[in-house]
């Protein structure tokens, strides 16, 4: 028997038993090519999935948690550091304080205005040194050429004995801390006679 006879036998045994040569019906065979992966298995790595997930969330919260409570930390420890930097300065300040209240007494005992005025000014020496400790510093104004990064040109006059744009006059100091203008100078700066806009800003 030829090999084609041999196919056309096997295909007329199929169509009238459903089963091929090796005994397995064609249902069986299609089920077996179309079957998925164990459901078990699926459910198995599905839990799997969720678990890590929910270890993921988690781990996200405690992280969250944990930055809430340094953020808390760190602003606890700023307004500590404020509040001895403030008490350390209000010690420093107390004397002086003492010293005003020394100078003004004696000045109302002995009725002289000579007493007073050297208690003042032996008063102020020791708050300047104090600011000076601390940073803060006069900015240097009369004779100095306008800069307004740190002086205010409140008035303008007419002054021919000084250049054009010099200071001739401070009105209220102004002070740096670390180097920081915290308070510009409040001057009067010279101008020629012929610009002819001198006066107050």
């Amino acid at each position: 028997m030829t090999r084609r006879s041999e196919e056309l036998d096997e295909l007329e045994q199929v169509e009238q038993t459903g089963q091929t040569r090796e005994g397995l019906s064609t249902e069986d065979t299609l089920e077996d090519a179309a079957s998925p992966a164990d459901s078990s298995d699926l459910l198995a790595q599905l839990e799997a999935e969720r678990a890590r997930a929910e270890e993921e969330h988690q781990r996200y919260l405690r992280a969250l948690a944990d930055f809430a409570n340094y953020k808390k930390r760190v602003a606890e420890q700023e307004a500590r550091a404020r509040q001895f930097a403030t008490r350390e300065l209000v010690l420093k300040i107390l004397p002086i304080i003492d010293d005003f209240e020394r100078a003004l007494s004696s000045a109302e005992e002995s009725q002289s205005f000579e007493a007073l005025r050297d208690g003042l000014v032996m008063t102020l020496r020791k708050l300047m040194s104090v600011l000076e400790s601390e940073g803060v510093q006069p900015i240097e104004a009369v004779g100095r050429e306008f800069d307004p990064s740190m002086h205010e040109a409140v008035m303008r006059v007419e002054d021919s004995e000084h250049p054009e744009n010099t200071i001739v006059h401070e009105l209220q100091k102004g002070y740096t801390l670390a180097s920081e203008v915290i308070r510009p100078s409040r001057v009067s700066v010279a101008v020629s006679g012929s610009s002819g806009d001198a006066g107050e800003e």
